[in-house]
């Protein structure tokens, strides 16, 4: 059975010289007490993620490793902390002993004394490239772990709807062709985006939200609550933009941008050479060029704005150019008249109704101290009744927020009702917005598609 430490790897508590020898398959450690020239007595053992567990022989031996007090004592929690982190030692120096790198080890040792862990470790020599990008993926999984059970430790008030599926399936109208052409909302519970690109960031940057089929294809780790189906209504469009912004950046500016460069490093030259050619440069302009710097660092010096214009009329070209800015999130707005002919239909458009209400109604948690994100749309066109692709000549729309939902009790202004109270008619408008903007890459090479 392959081990890490031993004799050699002693550390002291309370004048006891202790060493750890870790199990390399399952991370489990037995602790020891070093006794010089005699046998080695057994402390305890600990597994990843468990408590310390003593030997009989720790605490009843005679006489003991420990005493009734002693034992409490190293069972403190400053104590197994420490515990821990001289495992974790043991581990990386044995690793080390091996021939893996700093780093590598340290990612063998995190793996295995991690108490979640359901993959194999990974295989010893790892480059100091792949250590460091395993660690980075492995420090950004933690970070997105963590976030993901703050969210999960909130209860939510009692009475909220949760769970796949808990808001239903409707669709109007009940006897709708299935032939026929529809729009069809899926509620998703929010699910906040993934830190960590990977790829060449190194672990910086965000993760891509996958955007869930018509089908409930690519719903891996998202939470479907329910579906709305309805004719596809008149005036649907979109509308795809960027924004962009007139920019400057004079001479001088951007000359101060390459000493500052090479200030940080990272500059073709270091900061005397950078400041030496600057200084070159302008000495080998003309008398008239010279004078208008020298008056615009005197301007700078005193803190006063402009006084090259105010002394000489003149401005340093600006260099304005209109450049990208940021993207835009596109929005849509629908609008669907709903008008009951039976008693099961009119059940139907009620249920609608309120399944788009409470769907994108904010939750509150049991406390009353949090408010937590409303659930989310994903919404599809779906050509010739077909659920499990989208339509492909309409444009397709990414996770969607609706921001307003409205109710027209009287779309034919006059109140009208039928004999057991239903509205004869009723008209829902609803604006929703996507989550994120419509990027160059969303298209792919979709033949034959519109895309986004």
């Amino acid at each position: 059975m392959a081990t890490y430490g031993g004799e050699s790897k002693r550390f002291e508590y309370k004048g006891k010289q202790l060493y750890a020898v870790v199990d390399a398959e399952t991370g489990e450690a037995t602790i020891y007490e070093d006794k010089g020239i005699l046998p080695s007595n057994v402390v305890g053992t600990m597994k990843p993620g468990e408590d310390f567990v003593f030997d009989d022989g720790a605490l009843y031996s005679i006489p003991p490793i420990f005493n009734d007090s002693e034992a409490k004592e190293f069972l403190s929690e400053s104590n197994v902390k420490n515990l821990r982190q001289q495992i974790n030692k043991t581990v990386v120096d044995g690793n080390k002993a091996a021939g893996e790198s700093e780093e590598s080890a340290k990612n063998r040792a995190n793996q295995l004394l991690d108490p979640n862990r359901t993959e194999a470790i990974d295989p010893p020599g790892a480059t100091d490239e792949e250590a460091a990008a395993q660690s980075a993926q492995e420090s950004i999984d933690k970070a997105n772990t963590a976030n993901q059970e703050l969210r999960d430790s909130v209860n939510e008030k009692s009475g909220t709807k949760k769970g796949a599926g808990s808001f239903g399936d409707y669709s109007y109208p009940v006897d709708r062709n299935k032939q026929q052409d529809f729009i069809k909302f899926t509620l998703l519970e929010y699910k906040a985006k993934a830190i960590g690109s990977g790829g060449d960031a190194g672990g910086f940057g965000f993760a891509d939200r996958n955007r869930v089929g018509p089908d409930g294809k690519n719903s891996a780790g998202r939470t479907i609550l329910g579906t709305v189906s309805l004719p596809i209504p008149g005036g649907i469009k979109d509308e795809n933009g960027a924004d962009w912004a007139g920019k400057s950046m004079n001479e001088l500016e951007i000359q101060g941008a390459a000493i500052a460069r090479a200030a940080l490093g990272q500059g073709e030259e270091n900061l005397p050479d950078a400041a030496k050619a600057l200084a070159g440069r302008i000495s080998g302009n003309s008398e008239d060029v010279k004078k208008a710097i020298a008056e615009s660092m005197a301007g700078k010096a005193v803190g006063v704005q402009d006084l090259m214009t105010r002394t000489t009329g003149m401005i340093f070209n600006p260099n304005l150019e209109l450049l990208f800015d940021k993207p835009t999130l596109r929005g849509f707005q629908f609008r669907f008249d709903l008008s009951p002919r039976s008693k099961a239909e009119a059940d139907e458009i009620i249920e609608i109704i309120k399944f788009f209400k409470q769907g994108m109604a904010p939750i509150r948690s049991e406390s009353n101290l949090f408010l937590l994100s409303p659930h989310v749309f994903q919404v599809h066109y779906i050509l010739n009744g077909d659920g499990t692709k989208d339509h492909p000549y309409i444009g397709k729309m990414k996770e969607c927020a609706m921001t307003n939902f409205s109710v027209d009790y009287t779309p034919q202004q006059n109140y009208s009702t039928l004999k057991d109270g239903y509205m004869t008619a009723y008209r829902i408008s609803m604006q929703l917005k996507e989550l994120e903007p419509v990027f160059n890459d969303n298209y792919k090479d979709e033949v034959g598609s519109i895309g986004f």
